[in-house]
């Protein structure tokens, strides 16, 4: 499905992805250059499964630079229900993305997503829990001891850290996977799992509504025709003939010689809402493009345009089978969160 209407930040960003796609090979494999850099998966709110709250409805909107939620849940039980409900963070993979030009929203934050809540209006304050792992086994109290931080994007938090490690320490916590060779390049190769999470009461019989806001880690990358035209990348993103000749008009427009369009994903976990009890009884998607020129396309059918820069996709008694990933492309790279 495809819907179109006809700095120095930037420069960092994009010579970033060209400097480091060498680095990366070191680590992940081999990637094509114009390949997107990372997408960071984030969704909705899980809970200890039970049968008796079932989830009246959810609102999900989805821009650039922010996704909210609204969700109605309803306790059918005759008693209260006191369940844990947690909302995790997009896991980060130093062995692939510390060389890699993503950035977090708040690097300087353990809520590198800014995540909010409310219930029935009121704001709360969940707790966060963080651990890093090495595979497997959990490194999160050896990162401490060494004053590591256990989100391995931060990058500058992390390089300090590591100037100021031993000798000794650093060539112990490389020949332990922790760090690459000391000739190869600076990062992290843990792995940090992070979640907010809280106690909620359910009341009997009256609805009860959570919202929850945050700001997406967005994937960025440079897109040709060919790539465009791939059926990987259009089965990815539903890219249909319009979309592909969407993606050449702006092509046409670029004055550089390559023809590379600007474009950026953000990715959304709906497949957590099965958590809850039975099939979700309306479930409504809005996706905003931010600027009327930006193309956008993602996988839904039957969606409907409610504005020059917004498009809605609705539902009722759903279960949700496949995750959601919006693509946007704009020759202006500031239109898609390159400044």
């Amino acid at each position: 499905m495809f819907h179109s209407s006809a700095g120095r930040r930037r420069g960092a960003v994009l010579a970033r992805a060209s400097a480091l796609a060498v680095a990366a090979l070191l680590v992940a494999g081999a990637v094509r250059a114009n390949d997107s850099a990372a997408e960071l998966d984030a969704g909705g709110l899980v809970l200890v499964r039970d049968a008796d709250i079932a989830l009246l409805s959810e609102d999900l909107r989805v821009g650039l630079d922010r996704i909210a939620v609204d969700y109605v849940f309803r306790n059918r039980a005759a008693q209260p229900k006191r369940v844990r409900v947690a909302f995790p963070l997009p896991a980060v993979d130093g062995a692939t993305l510390s060389f890699s030009p993503l950035s977090l929203p708040f690097e300087d934050r353990a809520n590198f997503v800014g995540f909010t809540v409310t219930v029935d209006g009121a704001e709360i304050r969940p707790d966060l829990e963080e651990r890093a792992y090495l595979g497997e086994r959990e490194v999160t109290e050896v990162l401490k001891r060494h004053r590591l931080p256990l989100n391995p994007l931060r990058r500058d938090e992390l390089e300090k850290a590591v100037k100021a490690l031993a000798p000794e320490t650093r060539r112990a916590l490389i020949a332990d996977g922790l760090l690459p060779e000391a000739d190869g390049p600076d990062g992290a190769l843990w792995r940090l799992d992070a979640k907010f999470h809280w106690e909620q009461v359910f009341p009997p019989g009256r609805d009860l509504a959570v919202s929850h806001a945050y700001v997406p880690v967005k994937g960025f990358h440079l897109l040709d025709m060919r790539e465009a035209g791939s059926r990987e990348y259009r089965a990815r993103y539903c890219l249909d003939e319009a979309g592909l000749r969407g993606v050449k008009r702006l092509s046409e427009r670029m004055r550089t010689p390559d023809k590379l369009v600007y474009a950026a994903v953000v990715p959304y976990i709906v497949t957590t809402a099965r958590n809850w009890a039975g099939r979700i009884g309306r479930f409504t998607l809005t996706v905003d493009k931010g600027r009327p020129e930006t193309l956008v396309s993602f996988c839904r059918k039957g969606v409907t345009k409610t504005g020059p820069t917004t498009f809605r996709w609705e539902a009722t008694d759903y279960a949700p089978d496949d995750d959601l990933r919006v693509l946007f492309l704009s020759a202006d790279p500031a239109a898609v969160g390159i400044k």
